[in-house]
């Protein structure tokens, strides 16, 4: 039979490594300090950015990213209790978050992770969250693309204003 910490062991495990393997992100954010309730409301907030935050042991984050090849690099930016933030599809929103909370506790702090295979570190989060949310982006390339088009369409028009009134000319230039 097995023990409870073995089976618990397992599960943390399993689910650790479907989290890394599943998640285009996973950022490190140290907690001490503070309030389980503030916690409680950061962790809301990010399921609103499909984000995820998990907390173990770090001799089990240790493992699980050791066992990926993802991981190996932020192995150093552990120490102490850390977080996992686990980020779907959203990293942007997930970062204005986290820097937008730790801003306002102190004892908290992001402590790096990695993005699309890429390692980031705690001053690339700054950089994060000034990037504009996804719908401003979207907006910003579509003016960016229909504003040529609108350039030429009054162009067009302009050129053939001018061949009108020039038609218009040489019509009333005839007939007189």
């Amino acid at each position: 039979m097995k023990k409870v910490g073995d089976i618990f062991k397992q599960l943390t495990d399993k689910q650790l490594k479907d989290n890394l393997e599943n998640n285009e992100g996973l950022f490190l954010f140290k907690y001490t300090g503070v309030a389980s309730a503030d916690l409680t409301k950061l962790r809301s907030s990010l399921k609103s950015v499909n984000a995820k935050m998990f907390v173990t042991k770090n001799s089990f984050i240790n493992l699980a990213l050791k066992s990926i090849n993802k991981g190996k690099e932020i192995l150093d930016f552990i120490d102490g209790p850390t977080a996992l933030i686990f980020v779907k599809d959203n990293p942007v929103g997930a970062s204005k978050l986290l820097t937008d909370f730790v801003k306002t506790h102190e004892a908290a702090a992001l402590r790096g992770g990695y993005l699309n295979e890429k390692v980031i570190n705690p001053q690339d989060f700054k950089i994060l969250a000034n990037i504009p949310s996804r719908q401003v982006l979207y907006q910003q390339v579509a003016v960016a693309i229909n504003g040529p088009v609108a350039k030429l369409a009054m162009s067009l028009n302009q050129i053939l204003s001018k061949i009108a009134y020039a038609l218009k000319a040489v019509s009333e230039k005839k007939g007189k």
